[in-house]
């Protein structure tokens, strides 16, 4: 669901004056252009650093999804930014998240910054499972698997982000971050690697085996059984094909898990 994105400038003296209380005096604001899910999402530079902050008003129907965000906030880091404090005011929930300085993630073939996010993808994988109350996110591809037994491949007891968007990953000199940690939930071990080659093919410069030769440098996806993929691949092409025909922005998402199930039937 797309919210409509204030200024810091726009919010109401009292969130302000509680973010102030945190960070000191502010110096300069910028808001973040990507991600729709926040009505607030800005840079700020502040009398203490620079700190990213989000957030929603607790009425508004994605604050579950943010409150998962703020549960996880101590567990991502590095992987993730790390999660400075949380502020309550004025009807409002914000987040700090300490600023990383990167850039968007390219998911060209010949890009560097596949290595990267395979090696953090890899990372996640290995990861202890965080004792937070996290959603099982197989119920996501409930309406679009035939056989219900199905969906328990997709259930696993590992940490997934889900949203591998190259918006929300960072890339610096040494590493690639994953930011937006909203729709991260426990599911199985491979699916971060399966939602990513989606995404890959959504450049239209991939095919969809050199999207999964990528994903075969990591050892999640050499565990998935390749009737898991192939189910997983079906359950995603039908619904990006639901949603696409709602919402124009999911076209792209819908041509590449199409691309990507053709694949795995052929």
């Amino acid at each position: 669901m797309e919210s409509r994105r204030l200024r810091w400038e726009d919010l109401p003296t009292a969130v302000q004056k509680a973010v102030l209380d945190r960070t000191g005096p502010v110096l300069g604001a910028r808001t973040m252009p990507s991600g729709n899910n926040n009505a607030l999402a800005a840079r700020l530079r502040t009398a203490r650093g620079e700190v990213f902050v989000k957030g929603l008003p607790r009425a508004h129907p994605q604050f579950r999804a943010q409150q998962w965000e703020t549960d996880l906030g101590v567990h991502v880091a590095p992987i993730g930014p790390r999660l400075l404090w949380q502020v309550e005011a004025g009807g409002w929930s914000l987040l700090g998240f300490e600023y990383i300085t990167g850039r968007q993630a390219c998911y060209a073939p010949d890009s560097p910054d596949l290595l990267l996010l395979a090696q953090t993808l890899t990372e996640l994988a290995v990861r202890p499972l965080p004792a937070v109350a996290l959603e099982p996110v197989e119920w996501r591809w409930a309406e679009h698997v035939d056989d219900p037994a199905d969906l328990e491949r997709f259930a696993g007891a590992t940490l997934v982000h889900t949203d591998l968007n190259p918006a929300n990953v960072l890339i610096t000199q040494e590493r690639s971050w994953l930011v937006d940690w909203a729709w991260a939930g426990r599911g199985a071990v491979w699916l971060d690697a399966a939602l990513a080659v989606i995404w890959l093919l959504t450049s239209d410069l991939h095919t969809p085996a050199s999207a999964e030769a990528w994903a075969a440098r990591m050892p999640a996806w050499q565990q998935a059984p390749a009737y898991s993929l192939d189910v997983f691949a079906a359950a995603n092409a039908a619904k990006w094909s639901a949603i696409a025909e709602k919402e124009e922005w999911a076209h792209g998402l819908c041509h590449a898990a199409r691309l990507w199930a053709e694949h795995r039937i052929r």
